[in-house]
């Protein structure tokens, strides 16, 4: 019988090899992808974190080191909550969600969901380039 209180590698008497400590996701300790329109931290990353032109600064640029920060910690970065496409992502919203902390990532309406679906998602990749640009501002300026 299991005892929530007790951790895994304990009941089976053994250690768990170290890996209760790994973080949610490793892409950004291990890669990032280069594509024309910039560089990202992962394949379901958005919006851009440098251009293409900074890969050699970007491996370890304070948006990289945030995101490495709170995937250690066992957290999903504000970033990474952007990505919804992500299968870790959802794994991990729809854990919060079965648990009853689903308030990590607000939901819009029905209706406004609804409209996003019938117009091809193009309200929703509008939302995400103004946002893009932003960040590019706030990031040179």
């Amino acid at each position: 019988m299991t005892d929530e209180k007790t951790p895994q590698h304990e009941e089976s008497g053994g250690d768990d090899l170290g890996h209760g400590r790994l973080p949610l996701c490793r892409e950004p300790w291990e890669s990032y992808y280069i594509l024309r329109r910039g560089i990202l931290p992962c394949c379901h990353g958005n919006p851009i974190i440098a251009p293409i032109t900074g890969w050699a600064d970007a491996w370890n640029c304070p948006q990289i080191r945030e995101i490495r920060r709170h995937l250690s910690q066992g957290r999903l970065s504000p970033y990474c909550l952007e990505s919804l496409g992500c299968p870790i992502v959802q794994r991990v919203l729809r854990e919060q969600k079965e648990k009853g902390k689903s308030d990590a990532l607000p939901r819009r309406p029905a209706f406004l969901r609804f409209l996003n679906r019938l117009m091809f998602r193009i309200p929703g990749r509008a939302v995400r380039a103004v946002r893009e640009l932003r960040a590019r501002r706030k990031r040179s300026g």
